[in-house]
């Protein structure tokens, strides 16, 4: 597709062409499918569309394309789009953080299919301070990292920071509106690869109630360990329609603490890349869960 043609010669008459696998451009972290984006920036160097070619030249070529004029196509519709990341960030600035920029940002991120959501959410947290609302700016900048990590590839270093800053920013914050809305991307998101997450939450209750018993962390508690049960629930109906060599039941046996059972399961289970130090984590607080069950 990217052979030389006489689409391209033209095209590049009009665009700066740049072919490159070695890593993305400043802020536009790409962690999922990281091969074969295509992004287009404006003149002032600003990222304005980017989708995944190999599957949006599908798309195209289905109306009618043949792939170079496809290619064509779709940096000439996304040089049209009407904002750029950066664009809105200065907008989210500039509004002191009100709610319409922040959800253009939003959008403007789906649009780009998630490109640069880890650079959104720092730019959230670092610019907090000129906002009207510094602690809602924060809030939001954990719902970016959250949404990121769902849909980026596993990162031991990733899913740990964001279960800290969640857990955190739900004890210092507990009055504020947003909080309650950060329960569910710590239980989906921040402890989707914990172990034994039953414990874990009541851990999390106890450092938030603290010496304190004030009624916004009364009803954070009640409502955590209400999730966590119905997560726990859900798991364990998961793993009793799962074969014992189903790909998913290790992580399940993790996520309900099944000591025994996850590491039976981690014997003829193969551990690559990304997900060596959550098996290293998860085999190490498995044997410590068994040691301490066997000892009573």
């Amino acid at each position: 597709m990217l052979l030389p043609s006489q689409q391209l010669r033209d095209l590049a008459k009009t665009f700066d062409i740049c072919l490159s696998g070695k890593q993305s451009p400043a802020n536009c972290d790409v962690r999922y499918r990281q091969l074969y984006w295509l992004m287009v920036f404006d003149a002032k160097g600003e990222l304005r569309s980017a989708c995944k070619l190999g599957e949006q030249l599908g798309v195209v070529t289905k109306q009618g394309f043949d792939v170079p004029n496809a290619f064509v196509e779709i940096v000439e519709a996304g040089s049209r789009s009407k904002t750029t990341l950066a664009g809105l960030k200065r907008a989210y600035v500039e509004s002191r953080g009100s709610l319409a920029s922040f959800e253009a940002l939003r959008e403007k991120l789906d649009e780009v299919h998630g490109v640069g959501q880890m650079g959104i959410a720092a730019f959230l947290a670092e610019t907090a301070d000129k906002t009207k609302d510094p602690v809602l700016s924060r809030a939001r900048s954990l719902l970016i990292e959250a949404h990121a990590c769902s849909h980026q590839v596993i990162n031991y270093g990733a899913f740990s920071r964001l279960r800290q800053g969640l857990v955190e920013f739900i004890d210092e914050h507990p009055s504020h509106a947003f909080t309650p809305k950060l329960l569910q991307p710590l239980l989906d998101t921040g402890l989707k690869y914990s172990f034994d997450i039953g414990v874990k939450c009541r851990s999390y209750a106890k450092q938030w109630s603290g010496g304190d018993v004030s009624e916004a962390r009364s009803e954070l508690v009640v409502a955590l360990n209400k999730q966590v049960a119905i997560k726990l629930q859900k798991a364990n109906k998961q793993l009793a329609e799962l074969k014992p060599t189903a790909y998913a039941r290790p992580q399940l046996l993790a996520v309900v603490g099944d000591a025994k059972g996850l590491l039976q399961a981690m014997e003829t289970t193969k551990s690559y890349g990304v997900f060596r130090p959550i098996h290293a984590e998860w085999r190490r607080e498995a044997e410590a869960k068994a040691k301490l069950s066997s000892s009573k």
